[in-house]
């Protein structure tokens, strides 16, 4: 199958995920990606693409973004989100590789975890600790959604108030992520250019994405992406 091609399933893929969970669009892109790709060019494609799949979410759960909420995790993920983009010009490939992989079974653990009572009551310091250890990893190798979402399922969160927060979040950091690489050089034209192509098939399946969370429970979905993720991070890790 041509990369092309491949490519552009991968997004679709990643798109309907992120519509329907509110996360997930880095996970499974970055993993699929860096199996056709350098990794420091899928890093960049991604946090181009993922921007307005990001934006689409934003926008269907802006009555429910518990802001008040939101700040801390987005406060605490500025600063490392500047330092995970300036360390990706720094990794080795073999690194960025392992990290992706590690990331990936971390937000498959995360997808799986559930609880109906809130572990975590209050903000401080929790949500600073999630934001600075997402914005790291959201930086260097867009997959900074599962301390975020963990940190949400910990709060106990409805789906409308965890997706808005997540949002809200993905929305900061990843305008964020884009300054910092245009600024840094790593998004260079070609790369650019390849990402806006990408952008109406990603906005195609976030919307899918968006309607299915309307109407549907996403744990089947949520089992049937954990399962596909998981072979994902054994073919990074092996290949």
């Amino acid at each position: 199958m041509p990369d092309t091609l491949l490519l552009l399933i991968i997004i679709l893929a990643s798109g309907l995920i992120q519509g329907v969970s509110g996360f997930g669009f880095g996970l499974f892109a970055m993993g699929a990606m860096a199996l056709i790709m350098p990794v420091t060019d899928a890093v960049v494609v991604v946090a181009i693409v993922t921007l307005s799949s990001i934006i689409l979410n934003l926008w269907s759960v802006r009555k429910d973004i518990p802001w008040r909420e939101a700040w801390p995790i987005i406060i605490g993920a500025i600063p490392t989100t500047i330092v995970g983009v300036l360390l990706l010009r720094h990794l080795n490939a073999t690194t960025l590789r392992i990290g992706i992989a590690v990331m990936i079974l971390g937000g498959c653990a995360v997808s799986m975890f559930h609880t109906e009572r809130a572990l975590i009551r209050r903000a401080f310091p929790w949500a600073h600790i999630s934001g600075l250890v997402g914005g790291l990893f959201g930086g260097a190798l867009n997959m900074g959604g599962p301390p975020i979402v963990l940190y949400a399922l910990l709060r106990a969160w409805d789906k409308g108030q965890a997706k808005g927060a997540m949002s809200a979040y993905f929305f900061v950091t990843g305008v964020l992520r884009v300054i910092l690489h245009v600024a840094a050089g790593t998004a260079t034209w070609p790369l650019v250019r390849q990402s806006l192509l990408l952008i109406i098939p990603t906005v195609a399946a976030s919307y899918l994405g968006v309607l299915i969370f309307r109407r549907l429970s996403t744990r089947a979905f949520r089992y049937a992406v954990t399962g596909l993720l998981v072979f994902l991070a054994i073919r990074v890790f092996t290949g």
